[in-house]
């Protein structure tokens, strides 16, 4: 094919060279033995192209090339589109995920991977445009997989570094996204028993129910002292003791209180309050993790991030696993 392009550019020349030597009244090759005169008509002055008198060359080598015909690329289909300059086509990110910590990750009846981290995942890598394969891993495999290349990212819950709350996503060499989700303390009371308010002053001398040895107890401990705290070895026992009155409130996770006051057994109650989220207690959200040098796709989840949350995709996906935004 190359030796075709060449004969094809050669002839071309030969060619260019005969009509300038046609101009300037020299006979063609091929009739050199003959001296009869040919009237040739001359084209259109738009399609002629000047040549500077004088000039040894009748054309330049831009002229010569600019009356070379496109030839088709034998490597490529007509009807394939050129890829636009400058764009590479991107390889498809590796997810990493546990695949074991429902409603955030876990498999479905099918065995598909499901939740609202595989879900948030699977929104991400749409909103910045690139395809996203969700991989599982055991818990304490997802870091070094994450280490050694294997994947490009962690979304599996893990909690954000905080002061007196350690997170295995510590380490010089991993970089964090912003929060995706927020863990802060709720109450939880009785539909028909509802109080003011969830200050101290009015939950002095009521009785919460709490999971013992959590952070929702220490934190209840310090924040309503005049409180009466019961404690009890489960949080599903804790729940037990408002849903059968045992409790006045119940202090726990915001997320699994939201997830329990929307299934049949916590149909009983709902949450009461504001949030508590102070990070020395709760922590700060949980958290992406990916390597050191990945900052701009780190930058890119970010702000894919705020675009789920202002367009409400984000809130239609969390209400699906927790009945309303867990931001």
């Amino acid at each position: 094919m190359r030796f075709l392009l060449y004969a094809n550019l050669i002839a071309i020349i030969l060619l260019a060279g005969s009509l300038a030597r046609l101009y300037e009244g020299e006979p063609l090759p091929w009739r050199g033995q003959r001296h009869e005169t040919v009237a040739i008509p001359a084209p259109p002055k738009e399609e002629v192209a000047a040549v500077p008198s004088g000039s040894s060359s009748p054309l330049t080598i831009e002229q010569i090339m600019a009356l070379q015909l496109p030839l088709p690329n034998p490597a490529r289909p007509s009807s394939e589109p050129e890829a636009a300059p400058g764009l590479a086509a991107e390889r498809d990110l590796v997810i990493l995920t546990e695949g074991a910590y429902p409603p955030f990750n876990y498999r479905d009846e099918s065995g598909a991977l499901a939740g609202f981290d595989v879900e948030l995942a699977q929104a991400l890598c749409a909103r910045v445009r690139t395809k996203c394969d969700i991989v599982a891993k055991r818990w304490g495999d997802l870091l070094p997989s994450l280490r050694q290349g294997e994947g490009d990212a962690v979304i599996a819950s893990m909690l954000i570094p905080a002061p007196g709350r350690e997170s295995p996503a510590s380490g010089t060499d991993l970089i964090l996204t912003d929060r995706y989700y927020s863990t802060p303390g709720h109450f939880a009371a009785r539909r028909d028993a509802v109080p003011a308010a969830a200050t101290p002053a009015a939950l002095a001398g009521r009785s919460i129910a709490v999971q013992a040895g959590s952070i929702h107890q220490a934190y209840a401990s310090m924040r309503f002292s005049n409180a009466k705290l019961l404690a009890y070895p489960s949080l599903d026992e804790a729940q037990q003791a408002l849903a059968q009155g045992k409790a006045d409130l119940l202090f726990a996770d915001r997320n699994a209180l939201l997830r329990w006051s929307a299934s049949s057994d916590g149909a009983c109650c709902r949450l009461v309050g504001p949030d508590y989220g102070d990070a020395t207690y709760f922590g700060k959200g949980a958290t992406i993790v990916l390597r050191v040098g990945n900052e701009e796709l780190r930058d890119r989840f970010d702000e894919a991030l705020q675009e789920l949350v202002a367009d409400g995709t984000y809130a239609r996906i969390s209400a699906r696993y927790f009945s309303a935004s867990i931001y």
